[in-house]
């Protein structure tokens, strides 16, 4: 077995703690309370690494800003005086580019992105997080014209956040989403996002195990019995948000030729959980 360390990255399925500025990220939920637990966290995340926040809808008509707010402060955040201190805004009504009774404009909402992470940058921020609602593209009434240029949009502002400090996640509700078409909409995004904080997610390409989310005491069964499956050759850890010591110790047990694909942090974690059971393990470092 041999320890490849690689750079810091995000997989096709990701936690939403390991969203980073430049990723472009769907979320497909099944319920409001999944919803702003994930706001919650993907909130947190952003205002501790310097970020502006904004999010926008995921409320039901009639409520205000004010009980987005409480619903990230059910989570422990304390939102109210990051809303306070200007580093949070919950964003009622219609979202950039979006007039429900005039369509969507996409070169509008483009210009919106590029327009609000300058202004973040201006006021002393690391760069700018938004997540907003799309599940309005599944109304009945949506026109082909106006489904295809949400389709432009998605597929193109990728582009965009690869060239300013912008995290975006766009969250379709698949109870109102059609299947077909919310698999269309995250064929269009780099990044898939777990529907749920604290969920492992595993997926087997041939002789390739890619991991992402959390491998700790919740996850656990899951994940030893993932990477001991017969036959693979690479484990790609890169995607996990947290790995406990008994799950770096699950790896270790394993022998044979199977590289452990890893972070940096990860590498060191594994160091600190040694030794090995296989003694010609090699630590390669790229």
């Amino acid at each position: 077995m041999a320890i490849r360390v690689c750079a810091e990255r995000t997989p096709r399925t990701a936690a939403v703690e390991r969203l980073s500025a430049g990723d472009h990220a769907c979320l497909g939920f099944d319920s409001g309370a999944d919803r702003w637990a994930l706001r919650a966290v993907f909130t947190a995340d952003g205002l501790a690494r310097g970020e502006r926040v904004l999010l926008f809808g995921g409320l039901p008509a009639g409520e205000g800003p004010d009980a987005g707010l409480a619903r990230l402060a059910a989570h422990g955040l304390a939102a109210g005086r990051a809303a306070a201190e200007g580093r949070l805004e919950v964003v009622t009504g219609a979202s950039p580019g979006h007039d429900p009774a005039g369509g969507f404009d996409a070169a509008a909402r483009t210009a919106y992105w590029s327009a609000a992470t300058g202004d973040a940058l201006d006021r002393g921020f690391a760069g700018l997080r938004a997540a907003g609602d799309m599940s309005w593209t599944g109304q009945d009434g949506l026109d082909a014209a106006e489904l295809a240029a949400v389709t432009s949009y998605e597929r193109d502002v990728t582009r965009l956040f690869d060239q300013i400090p912008l995290t975006g996640m766009c969250e379709y509700d698949r109870r109102a989403v059609p299947p077909r078409l919310f698999e269309q909409m995250l064929s269009l995004h780099p990044l898939a996002v777990l529907p749920e904080p604290g969920a492992l997610h595993a997926e087997r390409d041939g002789d390739v195990l890619r991991l992402a989310g959390d491998a700790d005491l919740a996850t656990r069964a899951a994940f030893e019995f993932a990477v001991t499956e017969s036959g693979l050759a690479v484990i790609d850890l890169t995607g996990l948000a947290f790995i406990d010591a008994s799950c770096a110790r699950a790896l270790l047990r394993l022998t044979g030729e199977v590289v452990l694909e890893c972070t940096e942090m990860q590498a060191r974690i594994l160091a600190l959980c040694g030794p090995r059971q296989d003694e010609g393990v090699v630590a390669r470092v790229r």
